[in-house]
């Protein structure tokens, strides 16, 4: 049996999502359009900013937000999870993840 947890706030690091941008198409669309979508290079925060700049709240909960959501979906259907659970901001990526 497969379950996806999320976390929450707090989880958040500097090069979060990196691997996933560089190595699979599917991430780098949806990261991509997230900055387009934010109005701002997300992205450029994740990838390489600072602490502090991740550490904002504006930056940190779209930010654990869409690596926890992509991971998911690159994942594919062949890894469905059976249950999903999430800590405080996870349970919204709980949610997409369940369908």
């Amino acid at each position: 049996m497969k379950a996806f947890v999320f976390p929450g706030q707090g989880s958040q690091f500097v090069g979060m999502g990196k691997d996933l941008y560089d190595n699979n198409a599917l991430a780098k669309e949806l990261f991509d359009k997230a900055d387009e979508i934010l109005g701002f290079k997300i992205t450029d925060i994740m990838f390489a900013g600072t602490d502090d700049q991740l550490k904002e709240t504006k930056v940190t909960q779209p930010a654990v937000f869409l690596h926890s959501v992509i991971s998911a979906l690159c994942l594919g259907e062949e890894f469905k999870p059976a249950m999903v659970a999430g800590h405080s901001l996870g349970e919204f990526s709980a949610l997409v993840a369940a369908g």
